[in-house]
């Protein structure tokens, strides 16, 4: 006689239960992931189902559609050292620069050279730092009420007029060509921390020295000599980079130096090259 059969056979119960177990376990974890974690977002809103399936397996699908508006990307200046923007400043007239220079006076000071700390002096300074200055504050890259005013009136003919004008006076900057470069080394064992960042930088912060670009010694197309300008005005553009309130520096590079240096910092280099040409000189000779 046969005895009753189980419904289940032993031999196949645990094989099919871990094979149901596993399943719904695939099966929660695919709800997990896919669904419930996939449609929250730090700081969006949460996606709908659809949205956060895409997500999770990689497609974009909780992006906005092509179509819509997108912020304008910001470039820091309108000015690119092509061989007709050096033309065009090349092309500008001493003395038709006099005549747009009057309106400048009663800020920059007579001839460009300033007497109130704040504003800087223009006398001796080189061409191309004065036309890009005056395109940055016209087309707002550079922001003062202003200094917007004045170079919204002013065509590039004018810009390079009147960066020739000042560019030939005399009274102001000390001129940069002709400085020898600082011995290698010597500044990076300074105790004046003025003397080390404009002679050396700082290299573990990647800071290079002021002097590869602003002298004595060196200089880059487009940026101003610094010796004999305001220290408070100096200090205040580096305060000014550091918290991105100017951004009109190619490649970013014044503000990632800027935001490397402390106030203390800051004050120091800006009372060196303020300082007169004999101080500056003995504190660069002790080096």
């Amino acid at each position: 006689m046969n005895r009753d059969q189980s419904p289940v056979k032993p031999d196949t119960f645990w094989p099919r239960s871990a094979w149901w177990f596993t399943a719904a376990l695939v099966g929660l974890l695919v709800v997990l992931g896919f669904v419930v974690l996939a449609r929250y977002q730090q700081n969006g809103p949460t996606l709908d189902f659809l949205s956060a399936i895409c997500r999770a397996i990689g497609i974009t699908g909780d992006r906005p559609p092509a179509g819509t508006p997108q912020p304008p990307i910001r470039t820091p200046t309108r000015i690119a050292w092509t061989h007709s923007t050096l033309a065009q400043i090349e092309s500008g007239s001493v003395s038709k620069g006099a005549v747009v220079a009057t309106a400048c006076a009663g800020c920059h000071g007579e001839g460009g050279v300033s007497m109130t700390p704040s504003f800087p002096t223009l006398a001796g300074m080189d061409p191309e730092v004065i036309y890009k200055q005056l395109d940055d504050f016209r087309s707002q890259k550079r922001s003062s009420p202003i200094m917007a005013g004045i170079a919204t009136t002013l065509s590039a003919q004018d810009s390079a007029n009147a960066a020739a004008y000042f560019a030939s006076r005399p009274g102001g900057l000390a001129p940069v060509a002709g400085e020898g470069t600082p011995e290698s080394g010597h500044s990076l064992r300074q105790g004046d921390p003025a003397i080390r960042l404009v002679f050396a930088g700082d290299p573990e912060l990647a800071i290079p020295p002021c002097s590869a670009c602003h002298g004595p010694g060196g200089h880059k197309l487009g940026a101003p000599a610094l010796q004999g300008q305001h220290a408070e005005y100096i200090e205040s553009q580096l305060a000014a980079f550091a918290k991105g309130e100017r951004q009109n520096d190619i490649d970013q590079q014044m503000r990632v130096i800027a935001r490397e240096l402390t106030p203390d910092q800051m004050h120091a280099i800006a009372l060196y090259y303020g300082a007169p040409s004999q101080t500056r000189t003995a504190a660069s000779e002790s080096r």
